[in-house]
C-alpha cells in the first residue's frame, strides 16, 4: 500500500479526500488543528472499513494534531511520519482560511492570518517535504489552491492573493521537481459546498459537493496531472477570463461588482 500525508484534513475537501484515499488503499496520516474533527474522521473511516465488503482494500488512518503556521511542530510531525513509514508517496496541502473581504471592511489582522495559513503554511510544508523527495528522487506533492487565484476578483481581497501566489509558486518549481522525478499537482476547485463557501452571500454557479470534489481530485492525482480543475463548465469560463486583456476583463468585473456587491 502507498502512504499519504494530508495537512488540513479536519474538514471540507481535505476531510473527504482522506476518506477517499483510505478507501482506495492508501495509508493516510491526517493532520489539522482540530483534534476533535480528526477523531471524527478517524472514526468514520474505521466504521466504513468494518462494514465494507473488502476491508482488506482499505488503508490505515492515523491522525496528527498540528498547526501549519508552527514550523517546528510541523517538522516534528513530518519526522514522526518518516520514522513510522518506509516511504511517503503522496503529500497534500489542504489547509486554508477564507473570508469575504473588500476595502470597506478591510481587517488587517485577518488578512495577514489568511496569508500566513494559506501561503506561508504551504511554504512550511513545501520546505519539509521537498527536501526528502528530492533526496529520494521520487514522490508526489499536491496543494489545493482555487480558481480565485486565476485573476483578481471582487471581495476576494486576501484569499485570492494567497491562492494566486500558490499557483505562481507551483508553476515556478514544476521544472525542478520534474527533473527530480517528483510529480506536482495544483488543485483549483470552483465552488464546493463546504463550511467556507457557506459564508458566501452571492450566487455560486455550478456548486458541487465535497464528495464530488474528492472524486475529481482523486482521478487527477492518480493521473498525476499538474492542474486539476473542476467543474470544467465553470473553470473554463474563468480560464478564458484569465487570458483576456484588461480592457475587456475589467469592465466584466466592474459589472459583476455593481450587480452583486454594491449596497
Amino acid at each position: 500500500m502507498k502512504n499519504c500525508w494530508i495537512v488540513g484534513a479536519s474538514s471540507g475537501i481535505g476531510f473527504e479526500l482522506a476518506k477517499k484515499l483510505c478507501k482506495n488503499g492508501y495509508n493516510v496520516v491526517a493532520s489539522a488543528r482540530s483534534l476533535e474533527n480528526l477523531n471524527i474522521l478517524k472514526t468514520q473511516i474505521e466504521e466504513e472499513k468494518k462494514s465494507a465488503k473488502n476491508p482488506q482494500n482499505f488503508g490505515e488512518i492515523a491522525i496528527e494534531n498540528v498547526d501549519v503556521e508552527d514550523y517546528q511542530a510541523l517538522k516534528k510531525v513530518w519526522q514522526n511520519i518518516l520514522e513510522k513509514n518506509h516511504k511517503i508517496d503522496l503529500v497534500i496541502f489542504a489547509s486554508a482560511i477564507y473570508e469575504q473581504m473588500d476595502l470597506r471592511d478591510f481587517d488587517l489582522e485577518l488578512s495577514k492570518k489568511i496569508m500566513h495559513v494559506n501561503f506561508d503554511g504551504f511554504l512550511n510544508f513545501l520546505h519539509l517535504v521537498s527536501a526528502n523527495f528530492i533526496e529520494n528522487k521520487d514522490g508526489h506533492i499536491a496543494t489545493i489552491a482555487s480558481v480565485a487565484g486565476y485573476r483578481g476578483l471582487p471581495q476576494s481581497l486576501t484569499y485570492g492573493a494567497s491562492k494566486s501566489a500558490m499557483i505562481n509558486l507551483c508553476e515556478g518549481i514544476y521544472p525542478e521537481l520534474k527533473a527530480n522525478n517528483i510529480a506536482l499537482s495544483i488543485i483549483n476547485p470552483g465552488f464546493v459546498k463546504t463550511r467556507l463557501t457557506a459564508k458566501n452571500k452571492f450566487p455560486m454557479p455550478f456548486l458541487i459537493s465535497q464528495e464530488q470534489a474528492s472524486d475529481y481530485i482523486y482521478q487527477g492525482l492518480m493521473a498525476r496531472k499538474f492542474e486539476i480543475h473542476f467543474p470544467k463548465k465553470f473553470t473554463f469560463i474563468l480560464k478564458f477570463l484569465r487570458i483576456i486583456p484588461y480592457k475587456f476583463y475589467l469592465p466584466i468585473i466592474n459589472n459583476i461588482y455593481r450587480k452583486n456587491h454594491q449596497k
